[in-house]
């Protein structure tokens, strides 16, 4: 069976909810505030780095659109990035759903100018090749198979970089070095590129700036992440689904009202 990252996540947050929401499949309500809005940050981030990928396509086709030699169409022309054109992304992509009011869903798409202000000052630092954008992979490991997607992979130099947005809080250099879902995107890389990544990097999207921690991962690091998720696939399969209630998780928890050990 194919699982996602997504799936893993929420297993370990509590197999219980994970229960609830792919083996019961039970409707978890409308989408949150904050889904909403990480939703419209990638979906702006989606549409920027295809415009990216198109110059730069051009540029390596010497500035000559080759499909128009077989077309009657007008030859596609260098698109200018600025930050008018990337807010004039986000309000196309900004998706109301998910607030209280009105007034909640203005102050958000506000914040959101703000926040990619800061991103386009910092992207206007960067000097990469984009490579991919929103790229949709499976990862198979001797017959465990996970689906993911990238959020943005990079070539700096001769080395590939995978960049994964986050609207929520920073979290700390050790939680990055740890994560699991950063090992999936290297052992990925690989299998997509034929090459592994120099670089996998977090890029926290806040009103005080963009908060960029890096990391790397090693083969022996890769192994034992592949040997975690084997062995949450195989509970999963085993159906244990003990809950793990917490404050924390209960808050966040979409059938808090539904599970008979929630903490409310």
């Amino acid at each position: 069976m194919k699982r996602s990252y997504s799936q893993l996540q929420t297993y370990q947050t509590c197999s219980r909810q994970f229960e609830y929401a792919y083996v019961k499949k039970l409707p978890k309500g409308g989408i949150s505030a904050g889904e909403s809005f990480g939703t419209s940050m990638h979906n702006t981030l989606k549409k920027w780095g295809e415009i990216e990928m198109h110059n730069e396509q051009l540029i390596m086709n010497n500035g000559h659109d080759q499909l128009h030699l077989f077309t009657e169409e007008e030859p596609s022309k260098k698109v200018d990035l600025t930050l008018e054109l990337l807010t004039q992304f986000w309000h196309q992509s900004f998706i109301v759903e998910g607030y209280e009011s009105r007034v909640d869903a203005e102050a958000a798409r506000v914040r959101g100018e703000g926040i990619l202000k800061l991103y386009f000052d910092w992207w206007q630092q960067q000097d990469a090749q984009v490579l991919a954008v929103e790229k949709g992979f499976t990862l198979d490991l001797d017959g465990f198979v996970l689906s993911g997607r990238f959020d943005r992979v990079e070539k700096q130099g001769n080395e590939i970089c995978v960049i994964d947005y986050k609207t929520s809080k920073p979290r700390t250099q050790q939680q990055v070095d740890e994560d699991l879902q950063l090992s999936i995107y290297a052992l990925a890389c690989e299998q997509v590129f034929a090459q592994p990544c120099a670089s996998l990097s977090f890029l926290f999207l806040n009103e005080d700036g963009m908060h960029q921690l890096s990391t790397t991962r090693s083969a022996e690091q890769l192994q034992a992440a592949a040997q975690v998720m084997q062995e949450l696939d195989k509970d999963i399969l085993q159906g244990l689904f003990e809950p793990t209630p917490s404050a924390t998780v209960c808050g966040r928890c979409p059938y808090k009202n539904v599970c008979e050990a929630a903490i409310l």
